[in-house]
C-alpha cells in the first residue's frame, strides 16, 4: 500500500475509534464508534435519485452523497429478497437460505438447501455483530426475510422493530398487493400489530426510528438503524402534493426519457462518452402507437413515482434533521442504496384486474388516495434502468447495478467511484469499520463479500484485483465479473437463456457480444462461474420457467381459489332457488288437486 493511503486509512482509523495516551478505546468508550444508518429503497432505477440525474426531487439524499462517495458500480441481486439476504449478511444469498423468492419460486424447489426464502441459521446479520461491539440495534420497513418465530428482526440481533413480512403491500393500510398475498401483516418488536391510522410507510417507517431513538434507555450507545423503505415497490402510491409538479414530466414517453437518461449518464461521468444505447425490446409497446387514455395512464403512473421518491426523500429529512438536533449526526454513517432496478412486471394485465376487484382504483383524478394501485410497467422500467439494459428479475445491468452512497464526516467527500463492488461487501465494511473481523465467521457460512475500507480510504485502489470475481443467480438470470469483464445469462421472456459476454467499461449497455471474439477469457469466466455455482449451490430451474410467469401464474391460481367459495355459494343458492321452486310448484300441484276434490 502506498504510504499516502496508509496515513489516510490509520487517519480515518483514529478518527472512527478515537485514539489517547493508554491507545485505542474501542470497546471502553463506545460513543466513540460510529452510528450506522442503512437506507434500502425498493425498485429504484440507477438514475432514479436527482443527484444520480433523475427527475425526482431528493435534496437529503444529495445532501448526504455531497458529503461522502457516489458509487456507479455497486450490484445487487436482480430480486430484492436475496439482495436483502446478501446486504445483511455479507454472504451469498445461496448459502444464507434465500436465493430467490418464494413468489418466483416453483413449489416442488421451495423446501431444498439454500431456497428457503427465509435467512437460515447458517448466517448472522449485522445487527448480530455488531451487538459485539454494544451496538443499539433498530429495523423499520419491509424485511422479507421471514416472519415467524425464528426469522423476525428480534430473532436476528435487532433491539427493536416495526416491520413488513411481506414482499410488498398498501403503503396506507393493511392490504396486500397480489392475488397471492391478498393480506398483509406488521409486526412490532416480534408481534403482529396494527397500523396506526396516519399510516404512510415513508413517513411511519421514520416515525419509528425516532420513537427507537427516544424510547432508548442507553443513549450513550452506539446505534445501528436499518430502514428499508416500500417506495418505490408496487403498488406506487404516493400523497397528492408530491405527485403534483410531475403531472406532465414524463408525457413525452419512455423512449425519450431511455434516452435523455442515457446522455445524462455520459455527461455525468457513470458511463463512456462513447458507450452505445441498447436496444428496444421488440415485444415493447410504441408510445406513439397507444391512445391518449393509456398515454395518460403510464404519465400518471410514472408521476406517482416521482412523487413517492420526493415524499420518501422528505421523510428521510425528518430524520436527518432530529439527528442533528440530537448532536448525533456529526458521528453517523449513511448507506443508502436499492435492492435491484426498477420493477418491469405487467401488473396491468392479471393482477391490475384483481387489484379492482379488492377495492383498488386507476381514478387517474384521485392518484393521490390510499386506493390507487401504480405501476411502471415493463416499458417505463426499461427507461428508468438506462443507460442500461433489461431491469428487475433479470441479470442485464438494468435489473443489478444499483445507486449507492455512503457519507459520513469521516467518509471522503465529493468523490465519485466507478470501482466494481457487490452487495456482499456492506457487511465486511461496516464490520471493518468498527473494528469486527470482516472475514472471521467461525461456525457459520463463509462471508463472500469483500471490505471496502482500503478503497474508501484511498479510492484509487480497486476493490477487487484483476483476478477476484463475483457470481450470482436468481431466478435463472446468472452472471459473472471479471476485471471489467461480465458473462451473463438472461432468463426468458425478454432474455434467451444463452451466455454472452461484454466489456462494461467500454459497453455499459451490454451491446456487443465479446464470446466469439475473445473465446479463451469467455470459456474462462464459464468456468469460473460454474465453480462458483458449485460452491453455494445453485439449482437451475425447470424448463420454460420464468419469475415474471411464475408470478402470473401464481396469481391465476390464487384468483380461482379466492373465487371458489363464492362459486360455491352461487351453486347453493341456485339449488336452493331449484329446490324452492321445485317444492312450490308440488304445493301448488296439490292445492289445486285437493280443490278439486
Amino acid at each position: 500500500m502506498k504510504i499516502r493511503a496508509l496515513c489516510r486509512y490509520v487517519c480515518l482509523f483514529f478518527s472512527l475509534f478515537g485514539f489517547n495516551e493508554s491507545g485505542f478505546t474501542q470497546h471502553d468508550t463506545t460513543q466513540r464508534l460510529p452510528n450506522i444508518v442503512v437506507l434500502l429503497v425498493d425498485d429504484l432505477g440507477f438514475m432514479d435519485f436527482g443527484i444520480y440525474g433523475g427527475e425526482a426531487r431528493t435534496p437529503t439524499i444529495d445532501g448526504l452523497a455531497r458529503k461522502g462517495m457516489m458509487f456507479t458500480n455497486m450490484h445487487a441481486s436482480p430480486a430484492c429478497a436475496p439482495s436483502r439476504a446478501m446486504l445483511m449478511t455479507g454472504t451469498d444469498s445461496h448459502l444464507a437460505g434465500v436465493a430467490n423468492l418464494p413468489e418466483m419460486l416453483p413449489e416442488a424447489y421451495q423446501n431444498k438447501p439454500g431456497y428457503a426464502g427465509v435467512l437460515n441459521n447458517r448466517v448472522q446479520t449485522i445487527a448480530t455483530r455488531l451487538k459485539e461491539v454494544n451496538y443499539n440495534t433498530y429495523a423499520a420497513g419491509k424485511w422479507h426475510l421471514g416472519h415467524d418465530e425464528h426469522t423476525l428482526p428480534t430473532k436476528r440481533g435487532f433491539d427493536r422493530s416495526f416491520i413488513l413480512g411481506a414482499s410488498g403491500a398498501n403503503n396506507y393500510e393493511a392490504q396486500g398487493y397480489l392475488p397471492m398475498k391478498p393480506t398483509a401483516q406488521w409486526y412490532a418488536d416480534g408481534a403482529e400489530v396494527d397500523l396506526p391510522d396516519d399510516f404512510y410507510s415513508s413517513k411511519t417507517y421514520i416515525d419509528k426510528t425516532i420513537s427507537f431513538h427516544q424510547e432508548e434507555k442507553n443513549k450513550d450507545k452506539p446505534f445501528f438503524a436499518y430502514i428499508a423503505f416500500q417506495a418505490i415497490h408496487a403498488p406506487i402510491q404516493a400523497p397528492k402534493e408530491f405527485v403534483e409538479p410531475y403531472r406532465t414530466t414524463y408525457s413525452a414517453g419512455w423512449d425519450k426519457l431511455r434516452l435523455s437518461r442515457f446522455e445524462k449518464a455520459k455527461e455525468l461521468g457513470f458511463i463512456s462518452p462513447n458507450a452505445e444505447l441498447n436496444d428496444i425490446f421488440p415485444q415493447f409497446q410504441k408510445w406513439g402507437e397507444l391512445g391518449v387514455e393509456d398515454q395518460e395512464m403510464y404519465t400518471t403512473d410514472m408521476a406517482v413515482t416521482a412523487g413517492m421518491i420526493e415524499a420518501m426523500d422528505f421523510h428521510i429529512g425528518r430524520y436527518v434533521d432530529y439527528l442533528e438536533q440530537e448532536g448525533l449526526m456529526d458521528n453517523t454513517i449513511f448507506i443508502i442504496t436499492s435492492d435491484n432496478g426498477p420493477e418491469g412486471t405487467a401488473y396491468h394485465s392479471t393482477v391490475m384486474k384483481w387489484a379492482l376487484r379488492q377495492g383498488y382504483h386507476r381514478n387517474f383524478d384521485k392518484f393521490g388516495d390510499k386506493g390507487y394501485y401504480g405501476a411502471t410497467g415493463p416499458e417505463f422500467a426499461h427507461a428508468m434502468a438506462s443507460p442500461f439494459s433489461y431491469f428487475k428479475y433479470y441479470a442485464g445491468e438494468g435489473g443489478v447495478r444499483v445507486p449507492f452512497i455512503m457519507s459520513g464526516n469521516s467518509i471522503p467527500q465529493g468523490i465519485q467511484s466507478n470501482s466494481f463492488c457487490f452487495f456482499t461487501d456492506i457487511a465486511p465494511t461496516l464490520y471493518d469499520l468498527v473494528g469486527l473481523s470482516p472475514t472471521a465467521n467461525e461456525g457459520y457460512a463463509p462471508i463472500t463479500g469483500k471490505s471496502m475500507l482500503a478503497h474508501i480510504t484511498d479510492p484509487t485502489q480497486p476493490i477487487y484485483g484483476e483476478d477476484e470475481g463475483v457470481g450470482l443467480e436468481s431466478g435463472n438470470s446468472s452472471a459473472y465479473f471479471l476485471d471489467g469483464y461480465k458473462i451473463v445469462k438472461n432468463n426468458i421472456p425478454l432474455g434467451d437463456n444463452t451466455w454472452h459476454m461484454h466489456h462494461l467499461p467500454t459497453d455499459p449497455g451490454e451491446t456487443k457480444d465479446l464470446a466469439l471474439v475473445q473465446p479463451v477469457l469467455f470459456q474462462k469466466m464459464l468456468s469460473k462461474y460454474q465453480d462458483y455455482a458449485s460452491a453455494v449451490g445453485v439449482i437451475d430451474m425447470p424448463e420454460g420457467y420464468s419469475a415474471e410467469m411464475e408470478v402470473t401464474k401464481k396469481s391465476v391460481v390464487a384468483i380461482r381459489k379466492s373465487a371458489s367459495p363464492f362459486l360455491l355459494v352461487i351453486i347453493i343458492c341456485i339449488a336452493l332457488f331449484i329446490i324452492w321452486r321445485k317444492r312450490r310448484k308440488q304445493i301448488k300441484g296439490k292445492s289445486e288437486w285437493m280443490s278439486k276434490k
